[in-house]
């Protein structure tokens, strides 16, 4: 057993019997994957495990991106405790304040398939590096000078109607917020909350689509939402579906959208499109087992097929879009 192990054999059998494993602990490894976090390899009689430490409660949201997104290619076959699910989906376990979670390990083979996604996710944690929270936020940026507010996750209209109050920008920037207000309804002042849903951002009563995102994101609104929907709209707008599986860049297409951007580095842009992609994979490696997000309407073989589906999708996606940054230089390495 290594030195610097923090759990005993029989710390981490009682851990295995609340997900209702009831096998001896043969071998134990600490550090296996040399994880900013720690993490246990653990070997029973017939199963490889991985024991993940996730930190406190306090910490869980910020480190959810970045260890929980890595350790799936790993370990993408999450344990469920019978006792806890949290309502984000993550099961772990707890001992004296610190989160655990327990997967099913994943031999090194299915990394060397694939070793630009692992790639891919590493250029993720860099782009956590760039912001101070996790949330979705609007960021208003003004000839040189970048203004960052936060907004809740369910109250983008406060948001909104903030930019409109503000008259510390340049003319030329309120005007482009201003511009705005026709695609508003008349009563949207009036709203008061109006809940954030997925794949959609609603502004008043207005549902504004990834159709119509580009108009009111990128070239009037000069505010930039990375959350699902501009996830989502990149990827529809700058990649093929090359069969049923696989993901390609429209390069030309994709490099001229950039070249025409003002208000956001390349860099950033490809940053946060791999983040968004990584969020998504994580709710989709999720929802393999549960299906609370994707497909609910279907039986369970059905959906899981889909739900495979758009894993291998957003997979391709992710090193074909680091390839395309890498060529070009908007990325190191």
């Amino acid at each position: 057993m290594s030195e610097n192990l923090d759990l005993s054999h029989d710390q981490i059998n009682a851990f295995l019997k609340h997900y209702e494993i009831f096998e001896p602990v043969i071998n134990v490894d600490a550090g296996a994957f040399g994880n900013v976090n720690a993490n246990y390899a653990i070997q029973t009689q017939t199963r490889r495990l991985v024991l993940q430490r996730v930190g406190r409660k306090k910490n869980l949201d910020q480190l959810r991106l970045s260890s929980h997104v890595a350790n799936t290619l790993y370990a993408r076959d999450f344990l469920t405790p019978y006792f806890h699910l949290t309502d984000q989906g993550d099961p772990f376990i707890e001992l004296d304040g610190e989160q655990f979670r327990l997967m099913s390990y994943v031999s090194d083979a299915v990394m060397d398939e694939r070793p630009s996604v692992s790639d891919a996710l590493r250029i993720v944690a860099l782009a956590e590096d760039l912001h101070e929270t996790l949330n979705r936020y609007f960021r208003y940026v003004d000839e040189g000078d970048r203004r960052y507010m936060t907004a809740y996750q369910d109250q983008p209209d406060f948001i909104v109607k903030a930019a409109f109050e503000r008259r510390d920008l340049s003319a030329k920037t309120i005007e482009r917020n201003e511009s705005v207000r026709a695609f508003l309804a008349p009563e949207f002042d009036q709203q008061i909350r109006m809940r954030h849903c997925h794949g959609d951002i609603k502004f008043g009563n207005v549902i504004v689509t990834p159709r119509r995102i580009g108009l009111l994101d990128f070239e009037n609104y000069n505010v930039q939402e990375w959350g699902w929907e501009i996830g989502d709209a990149l990827r529809s707008w700058f990649s093929d579906q090359r069969d049923e599986v696989t993901w390609s860049i429209r390069t030309d297409a994709f490099e001229a959208f950039l070249q025409q951007q003002p208000w956001f580095t390349k860099r950033d842009a490809v940053l946060h499109t791999l983040r968004t992609t990584a969020k998504l994979l994580v709710h989709l490696y999720t929802d393999r087992e549960d299906g609370r997000y994707y497909f609910s309407s279907e039986n369970q073989v059905t959906r899981l097929e889909k739900v495979d589906v758009l894993i291998s999708r957003h997979e391709t996606f992710m090193p074909a879009l680091l390839s395309f940054a890498r060529e070009r230089g908007y990325i190191e390495g």
